[in-house]
């Protein structure tokens, strides 16, 4: 048995303008057929498109990156800090439009047939791919929940490892989504409006303990 609790959160950030839509119907990868189409991006868009190729390193699941709803480990990613930044030549974008979605491992697990695991970014040739929970000390909690994450003289891999990612296969479901975490006060509002229109019960926080945003 893992040393480490199937309890734990995992975290995917999404343009505010792709929530309802999530919520009426759950996460799809961009080439599912029920995939919204008007999914806004907020990406690395040749990194996006370089995924379709990648294969994930094991079977079962199988399959190529892009079939795949990736989530982190922990807030404050690279890719956040990029949006902030512009930096990569990413999008830039105020943090106010980015939005959480909190799942925790064991209910993606109870509720999503194929899904595996990586101790790093899923494309980097040397990170490694888990499909049973028995290897989540794979990954480095430590690094995962650090807001920063820049590789240093002693450690050259910091980047790779605070990225590892939990991989989801076409779809997942708005039952799994635990805890909705946004930027502000308005944000919250706008959040629960969406969230009463829809009938659904799920907690929205703002920034909890200002260690989500940057």
């Amino acid at each position: 048995m893992s040393v480490i609790p199937a309890k734990k959160w995992l975290f995917r950030i999404i343009h505010i303008d792709n929530l309802e839509y999530i919520l009426r119907y759950g996460i799809f990868n961009r080439y599912h057929p029920n995939a919204d189409p008007n999914y806004i991006n907020i990406g690395d868009s040749n990194l996006i498109e370089q995924r379709n190729n990648h294969q994930v390193g094991i079977s079962p699941p199988g399959g190529e990156l892009g079939e795949y709803i990736p989530f982190y480990f922990g807030p404050l990613s690279p890719m956040l800090y990029n949006i902030k930044t512009g930096h990569r030549g990413i999008t830039k974008r105020p943090q106010t439009d980015i939005v959480y979605l909190c799942c925790k491992i064991n209910d993606l697990v109870g509720s999503c047939g194929d899904w595996c695991f990586t101790d790093g970014h899923a494309k980097t040739a040397i990170s490694e791919f888990y499909n049973s929970l028995d290897n989540l000390e794979k990954v480095d909690w430590e690094v995962v929940t650090q807001k920063w994450w820049n590789n240093t003289e002693d450690d050259f891999d910091r980047m790779r490892r605070k990225q590892a990612e939990f991989l989801v296969k076409n779809h997942v479901p708005v039952s799994t989504i635990g805890i909705i975490v946004v930027h502000d006060t308005e944000r919250e509002t706008q959040v629960n409006n969406m969230l009463k229109q829809l009938g659904l019960n799920i907690p929205v926080l703002v920034n909890p303990k200002k260690e989500f945003y940057y």
